[in-house]
């Protein structure tokens, strides 16, 4: 998709490249990304390469970068799966700079972006019913819980407990315009 990259001054989602993949292998080793989201505990450069290159083969499948908009140091992950106008976010935030607001304002943009250049209707996330940062990153972010959403998914083995919540267009709007970033 030919569009500009999201960005807000501090931070800007753009693609990831194969130069990106040992930094990723390596992030996701952490005990909270281990811990809070799906990537496997042995992923390696090879594994995220060719996640990268299927990126362009799906076009239901964005994934994103975040990345310091001054600096352009790597911060995190985000990704969105989109059909039928809903879309899907995840996301993680590299451990050193965690607590700074990173995940809310790449799940804003990332929300911006998909409602403004692919027609969706609903944005929806869930996270682990213990990831309280990411939980109150969602909220920040404008979304609400979706409590009709809660399941228990099967996870690297293990049964997590999780938490939905959406945010549809219109609100997005509101939110925006209520928030003071």
């Amino acid at each position: 998709m030919d569009v500009p990259h999201p960005r807000d001054g501090a931070i800007v989602l753009r693609p990831w490249a194969p130069s990106d993949a040992e930094w990723y292998a390596s992030c996701a080793r952490d005990v909270e990304i281990q811990r809070f989201t799906t990537d496997a505990s042995n992923l390696t450069a090879a594994d995220v390469v060719a996640a990268i290159s299927a990126l362009s083969t799906n076009p239901q499948h964005e994934g994103f970068l975040i990345s310091d908009a001054r600096t352009g140091a790597r911060l995190g992950n985000i990704t969105l799966d989109h059909v039928d106008r809903t879309g899907e976010i995840s996301y993680w935030v590299a451990a050193e700079v965690r607590g700074r607001g990173i995940a809310r304002r790449a799940i804003t943009l990332l929300t911006r972006w998909a409602f403004a250049h692919l027609d969706l209707q609903v944005m929806r996330l869930w996270t682990h019913a213990d990831n309280a940062p990411s939980r109150v990153a969602a909220e920040h972010a404008g979304f609400v819980r979706d409590p009709s959403g809660d399941q228990l998914r099967e996870v690297k083995g293990e049964m997590w407990p999780t938490v939905a919540y959406e945010l549809r267009r219109g609100r997005a709007e509101s939110h925006d315009s209520s928030s003071t970033g």
